[in-house]
């Protein structure tokens, strides 16, 4: 049937997944549904995803999706080959092949259609692929009217009553219940069977179903007036039609926006590039149909925007249909994830510096450059603490316009520096230009231009090492964010000045960089804490006391060392999830549930980067998993997850359960004891459950002695 569209023989094609290869050959519709691709195993197989069949072999369809997916995603195993899903279904009742890799609802239908009592669907859901109407590449005119058609069905919801009509939820226990569904695929099935045949036919009805809508204009205008995207009609250098949600988007009323020109709202940043995409647009070149820029709103606000648009005909004239939504909120999401990373980059880029090299100088530029680029400082220094002198002696700089006395010295207590190293906590000056403290006097406070200033004291050990300095020639505006990122950046700084004296002094031991390390991990556990605001003190109580269950249930040494670190970071990934979702006070929506179960994942991915911390990522990675394999990430069931992970899962929620949270005071210990009884052998390992009960009654003993 691909051969035909391409011959000329047909107009279209109901059903295709778009892929590089075809775009070639193919112009795609907007996605008017997915297609999931899932492992089908006989029924006693242990096999739950693809990483289960590395050194084994697994069956799709010659020629399909899996077959180039396995070949460029690495799979090691090997691949078979076969025409059809029935020959592959069988292959795998009959216990040929230990697994096939399929499209989920074909293969869920043959299962029961050809009676195979022997193969099962995983229920993993490999991968999911957009699923197009497909024309010949350059049928612009029919592709934009599929597009329309396509658009209004959406808009009306109809779109999405008919997928959930035949391909609602199917997982259910018996046949019957699935009924609907086997019939609804059945019925999708035939059509795409059949639609080489009916493609002229289907050719006709387009044409037909686009001048019904022509003579529906009120129907029309009636559905995208009340679309919940923005939909604005461009033609020539001015919009000719704007519905209520644009008006919304962009706070100009109706009435003003029809006739505005397309610049007056444009970013003038991105008035180029969207003006540019539009003109070739309407000359039929190929450019994308999804972008976003920013657009200028009445308020004189920038808001961020995702565009869709198409060529229509408008009076006669080539106009776009631009539908757009506001993603500002997604925007801002996603700035704040890349500005936590790149915090954490810095952070690891001290880190590497504090390991890599012995020069004291060198650790100190790295940090100081940090602290301009990443914190937006206009300067900084770091002063360094002479213990017998008890003075503060300039150690590096950056970003000041005149060098500063290397041979300068402030005692303890003597101006911001001193105050914030004698005291051991920082000082803030919003305004400089209101006093001095010996060191900045007025005359050189105006020569630098400084307005506000931050001093805080670099602690390793518990010992004042210096004090870091940073300087604003602007207004302080500094977030909580930004607070975090200094003070880990500080704790970073006097980490380096630790290890540096100690080297000096040839005191420097193994444990001491390990010691350094963890005060990192801790410090980045109290950055997390800092930003969750409701957990503070959780990391180091659950470590301790995990660190004891384990000890108590016959653990020793190095593995002890990295269940403190994995309790100490079982949360790191929660770094990555945005504040809408991990500070919401109402219930989350499944969307958001979702993305919230994703914070392990985030944290292998971390972590796993890190050699020092591989040998602690069961617990970040794991703690989530349940007993009875219901968990996440990775359904892990019994023995199967980490003991390091099923010890913290119990530690874990008796920590949640009596520690007070906003949301709720603490259980009472008993009542906490309890459900965690409750949940022997179903959450957690009974044999964990059973030496945290002792480890408490001995605890109970010993208050009591």
């Amino acid at each position: 049937m691909r051969q035909g569209l391409l011959d000329g023989k047909y107009d279209l094609l109901m059903g295709m997944v778009p892929t590089a290869e075809r775009e070639k050959d193919y112009d795609f519709s907007i996605p008017y549904t997915y297609i999931t691709f899932d492992l089908f195993v006989p029924q006693n197989s242990n096999v739950r995803s693809l990483q289960d069949l590395e050194d084994k072999a697994v069956v799709v369809q010659a020629g399909g999706l899996m077959q180039e997916y396995l070949r460029e995603t690495g799979f090691a195993g090997e691949i078979v080959l076969v025409q059809d899903i029935v020959n592959a279904l069988r292959l795998v009742n009959e216990g040929a092949y230990p697994a096939a890799l399929l499209n989920r609802l074909q293969g869920q239908f043959l299962i029961s259609e050809l009676g195979l009592s022997n193969v099962r669907r995983v229920g993993t859901d490999v991968q999911s692929r957009k699923y197009c109407i497909a024309v010949k590449d350059g049928n612009k005119e029919l592709l934009a009217r599929l597009n329309e058609g396509l658009y209004l069905v959406s808009s009306s919801g109809r779109l999405s009553e008919i997928q959930e009509e035949w391909f609602g939820v199917y997982e259910q226990p018996s046949t019957e219940a699935y009924r609907p569904f086997l019939i609804g695929l059945a019925v999708v099935g035939g059509l795409l069977l059949l639609s080489a045949g009916l493609s002229w036919s289907l050719g006709r009805q387009v044409e037909k179903r686009t001048r019904e809508l022509k003579q529906s204009e009120e129907k029309y205008r009636l559905l995208v007036e009340n679309a919940s995207e923005g939909v604005v009609v461009s033609c020539g250098d001015e919009l000719v039609f704007a519905n209520r949600s644009a008006a919304a988007i962009t706070g100009y009323p109706v009435q003003e926006l029809i006739g505005m020109k397309i610049a007056q709202l444009i970013h003038p940043d991105d008035l180029l590039m969207v003006m540019d995409r539009y003109q070739r647009r309407l000359r039929g070149e190929d450019v994308p149909a999804y972008y976003a820029f920013r657009l200028i709103n009445r308020e004189r606000q920038v808001r961020w925007v995702q565009i869709h648009a198409v060529v229509i005909e408008w009076d006669g004239k080539p106009a776009t249909l631009d539908m757009f939504v506001d993603i500002s909120e997604q925007r801002r999401a996603e700035e704040q994830i890349q500005q936590q990373l790149r915090h954490m980059a810095a952070l690891r880029a001290v880190d590497m510096a504090i390991t890599a090299s012995l020069d004291l100088s060198t650790t100190l530029r790295v940090v100081l450059e940090q602290a301009t680029v990443q914190l937006g400082a206009d300067a900084a220094s770091i002063l360094l603490l002479e213990g017998d002198a008890g003075e503060l002696i300039y150690a590096a700089g950056q970003g000041f316009r005149r060098r500063l006395d290397s041979g300068l010295r402030i005692r303890l207590g003597e101006g911001f520096a001193g105050q914030a190293a004698l005291k051991r906590r920082t000082v803030r000056v919003a305004n400089l230009n209101g006093g001095s403290d010996n060191l900045w006097t007025l005359e050189r406070i105006r020569e630098e231009g400084f307005i506000s200033y931050l001093a805080l004291p670099l602690i390793s050990k518990d010992q004042v090492k210096g004090v870091l300095e940073i300087f604003h020639r602007t207004a302080w505006n500094g977030d909580a964010a930004w607070m975090n990122f200094v003070e880990a950046l500080a704790d970073q700084a006097a980490i380096a000045i630790d290890n540096a004296q100690l080297l000096k002094n040839l005191k420097t031991a193994n444990q001491d960089l390990i010691l350094a390390y963890d005060d990192t991990i801790t410090g980045w556990a109290r950055a997390l804490e800092l930003r969750d605001g409701n957990t503070e003190g959780h990391s180091q109580r659950v470590a301790d006391l995990a660190v004891e269950l384990a000890a108590a249930m016959g653990l020793r040494g190095e593995v002890l060392t990295h269940i403190r670190r994995g309790a100490i970071l079982h949360d790191i990934g929660k770094m990555a999830i945005p504040d809408s979702i991990l500070k919401k006070n109402s219930g989350l929506t499944e969307e958001e549930w979702q993305v919230m179960k994703m914070h392990p994942v985030y944290s292998y991915n971390l972590l796993s980067q890190i050699e020092f911390l591989r040998p602690a990522m069961d617990i970040p990675y794991a703690h989530h998993e349940r007993w009875d394999g219901s968990g996440y990430p990775r359904g892990l069931k019994g023995e199967e997850i980490p003991l390091a992970a099923r010890i913290f899962a119990v530690v874990d929620v008796w920590d949640a359960l009596t520690d007070d949270r906003m949301y709720r005071p603490a259980w009472k210990p008993e009542e906490a004891l309890a459900y965690i009884r409750s949940l022997s052998g179903k959450q957690f390992d009974p044999q964990v459950v059973e030496a945290f009960c002792a480890l408490l009654e001995k605890r109970v003993q010993a208050n009591a002695g």
